[in-house]
């Protein structure tokens, strides 16, 4: 392998696997999310190895259908948030599948579609951040019916609290959707993110939208199924020294030793998407061991404690997301250390970090 100061390692083989572990565990149609560049896995790589399983793809953006598509992905693609009425043109000239959620977009769509286009409508049954409210929607979805170059494939809605303990809340988004098509349902309707499709088999419906989950990361503390962690991240020494009693460490010198202690600078900073919430609460294993990132995360570099990591040296591999000998670190212990949430520890994974992709 080439040299990289840091690098991900991508498992497209356990992306595959863990999407077919939930397909089967469901039963329903899988629409796999690969928006935010496949949650930092990397969109169009990801896409590929799902092919076979996926029977819809869904993206936050045009552009990320447009990507897709260029990508060579032609299965049905799923914009899952409302597009502005400029982009319509881009949504039937790469044939995606757009969400309407108002008139305006609609009747645009309509206009200027020269055969029909497949839609899905979201409904807000309470999330408050898109969509038809759910008193509105059946209003909509019969005046919809009249734009005859608009199919209503799907309807969907988004759901506020499957990943917490308490699904009480989910219980009222379900009731508040169901309530919508009594007596005229649709061919399509989908709920379930990567929480409810592995906890919640009442929002299952037609089909299902995992996305974190499709990555071997669990939303929340239901685990029905054994998924693999897809993402390795990893990051070189750069130097390694030691400090004497009382001595300081990177900017602010907020951390001051307690004795005589050897350090190593780690080449990995905010700038590459590591979080510099880490600071002083992170931990990295080298040589097996775990290792606590000491004083303020920079921007290119951090440093870590080398404590009981025997003969270190430049150039040796770290792990800061995975497993190393015997230790593991996860992205959701990254997350809980760095005060946020695996998604955005994922997403946040810089352009200056290299994805290498592996079939195993």
């Amino acid at each position: 392998m080439p040299y990289f100061r840091t690098h991900t390692e991508i498992n497209l083989e356990a992306i595959r696997r863990n999407a077919e572990a939930i397909k089967a565990y469901t039963g329903k149609r899988l629409i796999a999310v690969v928006k935010a560049d496949a949650y930092g896995h990397g969109m169009i790589p990801v896409a590929e190895a799902l092919y076979p399983v996926a029977d819809m793809f869904a993206v936050a953006t045009v552009e990320e259908g447009v990507e897709l598509r260029q990508g060579g992905i032609h299965k049905p693609i799923l914009i899952l948030f409302s597009s502005l009425p400029e982009e319509a043109a881009q949504i039937v000239e790469h044939q995606l599948t757009p969400t309407v959620a108002d008139w305006e977009s609609a009747s645009r769509l309509n206009v200027i579609a020269p055969t029909v286009v497949n839609i899905h409508v979201n409904i807000n049954t309470g999330m408050n951040r898109s969509g038809v409210r759910w008193t509105e929607a059946a209003a909509f979805l019969n005046r919809l019916k009249t734009l005859e170059r608009l199919e209503i494939e799907g309807v969907f809605t988004h759901l506020a609290t499957a990943d917490e303990a308490d699904k009480s809340f989910v219980s009222v988004q379900l009731e508040r959707f169901s309530s919508v098509f009594i007596g005229r349902r649709p061919k399509m309707l989908h709920a379930a993110n990567s929480a409810a499709s592995l906890s919640i088999s009442a929002s299952h419906f037609d089909a299902i939208r995992p996305g974190l989950s499709l990555y071997g990361v669990y939303p929340a503390s239901e685990k029905p199924i054994a998924l693999e962690p897809a993402l390795t991240w990893k990051a070189r020494i750069g130097w390694v020294g030691s400090i004497s009693e009382t001595e300081g460490v990177s900017y602010g010198l907020t951390y001051k030793a307690s004795r005589q202690t050897r350090v190593a600078m780690v080449q990995i900073g905010y700038g590459d998407g590591y979080r510099r919430a880490l600071s002083d609460v992170g931990e990295v294993l080298v040589g097996g061991v775990r290792c606590p990132i000491i004083g303020r995360v920079c921007m290119d570099v951090s440093v870590a404690e080398l404590r009981d990591a025997a003969d270190v040296s430049v150039g040796d591999e770290v792990v800061l997301i995975g497993k190393q000998g015997e230790e593991e670190i996860t992205v959701g212990e990254i997350a809980d250390r760095a005060g946020t949430i695996s998604y955005e520890i994922l997403t946040q994974i810089g352009p200056r970090v290299k994805r290498i992709f592996k079939n195993q």
